[in-house]
């Protein structure tokens, strides 16, 4: 009894504390009577179920363009990021029809969330104006190139090889023409011999390094993939002195070892920033230059050559070459006028797409690996002679090659109005006496009848190479040089030397790679 006593007085207790709802306050949820068999519900339900499929529809359609502009090279390029220096290259690339998420995003709804994820992060840097200038390069985090590049390229299939031409002006009062002719050894896999050869081996086989900066400029260390599934490896020979095998050991379990694919050599395949010398010398043989200006390259190269603080003080030392043809040449000025005007605008949209002011950003900003353009070592970041293979007591075994002709011949270059049109075809096997690359200084003392067991080969057109046979190299050359680099240039030497090779003696590299500007009095201008 007491135990029910207790209960009964929980209860009141529990009851006093409750707060009654009033029975008029209850929601009442309404009826809804449908009768089709009557006409008037008939036409509303039905124009309910109209207006409800076309919202429907316009939705689904008003999504899917949404959803296809924010994948849009506009979008990316105009409304949502701060890439116009990127934009405005692409435009220009052979990539430019290649929207920008095929290598940045990637297929599938998974990456497009992570891609709209990371854009928070980037508004939000915009928005308190704390991102990178320039936009740091390489990224780190792109999707592998046998993803991107390969949906289209095939590079382990055997190429034939290409025959190059490449149209150059000399920095003269006449803007001398000049004709570089070369063949590039494609090569890749050959599936009929199992043999890869040519630029392209370096995609069909396993070729690993590790890089010593962000940019993957400094190679310390090369690694070949074997057909018995060792390793063959190269150490920069700064690295002979260090416990070598623990360093590669550590740089596997820390993920710093890359497998070299497409980007290592083409890394601005869709956004590079080309040289002023190559917008320049285009410009001129597209006739949007006039040829007919006195020193008109080497002005334009010399004015697209700094870094501006901002756009406006570029346009207007573009703007001043005026004053160097009414100081230096009023006739020309005079009577030329429109030509200088056609020149300046010319220069000054070449400006507008090759830099880039407000981001810190220029030619000079990222590395172009393809191939070995001064002041890029490309090719040359391995192939230098200097990573080489030593044995278990520490004695170089061998090198990478810095064998120029592994890749392509050796340009035959033609200067003046009459250029060479002949193409450098080479045909038949290498003879022994070639396997060096010195056999380009040493074959100037062939005798004539071993000359024309050369034209089997090459043709007689093969040796009007002007690169080589005008310089008239003295034979103190090897002393004299020095002052010959200051005369010519860079344009001239790195023709067939390249700057690789002056590091061998020159540790420090060369000052002022840039060939030197020759004002209208005749005196050398350092650049």
């Amino acid at each position: 009894m007491a135990e029910a006593a207790q209960s009964n007085a929980q209860r009141k207790k529990r009851r006093r504390w409750r707060i009654p709802f009033p029975r008029w306050k209850r929601p009442r949820w309404p009826r809804i009577q449908i009768d089709l068999n009557d006409p008037r519900q008939r036409r509303k339900f039905f124009l309910f179920l109209t207006l409800l499929t076309i919202a429907g529809i316009l939705m689904l359609i008003g999504g899917y363009e949404a959803y296809h502009y924010t994948e849009s090279i506009e979008f990316c390029g105009t409304t949502c990021h701060t890439v116009n220096p990127q934009y405005v290259r692409h435009q220009e690339s052979l990539h430019a029809n290649v929207e920008c998420v095929k290598c940045h995003i990637g297929p599938g709804a998974s990456f497009w969330v992570k891609s709209k994820i990371d854009g928070l992060r980037e508004i939000y840097m915009v928005l308190t104006n704390t991102y990178h200038r320039p936009i740091p390069s390489p990224i780190e985090d792109l999707r592998p190139a046998r993803e991107i590049c390969e949906e289209c390229h095939a590079p382990w299939s055997f190429n034939d090889n290409i025959i190059k031409h490449i149209r150059r002006y000399e920095n003269n009062e006449e803007n001398t023409p000049v004709q570089i002719s070369l063949i590039l050894k494609m090569g890749g896999w050959q599936e009929s011999t199992g043999v890869t050869q040519g630029i392209h081996w370096h995609v069909t086989n396993e070729v690993y390094y590790i890089p010593a900066d962000d940019q993957r400029q400094v190679i310390l260390w090369v690694g070949v993939r074997q057909p018995d599934g060792s390793m063959k490896e190269y150490f920069s020979r700064d690295m002979l002195n260090i416990a070598r095998t623990a360093f590669v050991e550590k740089a596997w379990e820390e993920g710093r070892v890359r497998l070299m694919d497409c980007i290592d050599c083409h890394n601005r395949a869709a956004h590079e920033i080309p040289q002023p010398q190559d917008v320049v010398d285009r410009a001129i043989a597209q006739g949007r230059i006039s040829r007919d200006l006195p020193y008109i390259r080497a002005k334009a190269v010399e004015l697209l050559t700094p870094l501006y603080e901002t756009e406006k003080e570029g346009l207007q030392a573009i703007e001043g070459l005026r004053d160097f043809y009414r100081t230096n040449y009023p006739q020309v000025y005079e009577t030329r006028r429109q030509e200088i005007e056609q020149a300046i605008r010319e220069i000054q949209r070449l400006f507008r797409e090759t830099q880039f002011p407000d981001m810190r950003l220029n030619w000079r900003t990222y590395p172009d690996n393809l191939g070995h353009h001064d002041p890029f070592l490309g090719c040359f970041r391995c192939h230098d002679g200097k990573h080489v293979q030593v044995d278990e007591a520490g004695n170089v075994k061998d090198a990478i090659s810095v064998k120029c002709n592994l890749c392509h011949t050796v340009p035959i270059v033609a200067r003046g109005d009459e250029l060479l049109v002949e193409a450098p075809v080479i045909v038949g096997p290498v003879p022994e006496s070639h396997a060096d690359f010195r056999w380009t200084i040493e074959h100037r003392s062939v005798t004539e009848d071993e000359r024309q067991e050369c034209y089997q080969c090459h043709g007689q057109g093969f040796c009007n190479n002007g690169a080589c046979h005008n310089l008239s190299h003295p034979p103190d050359m090897v002393y004299t040089h020095a002052e010959e680099y200051r005369k010519r240039g860079g344009q001239v030497c790195y023709t067939c030397h390249q700057n690789v090779l002056c590091t061998r003696c020159h540790a420090g590299g060369i000052a002022g790679t840039q060939e030197p500007i020759q004002n209208p009095q005749g005196e050398g201008e350092s650049r």
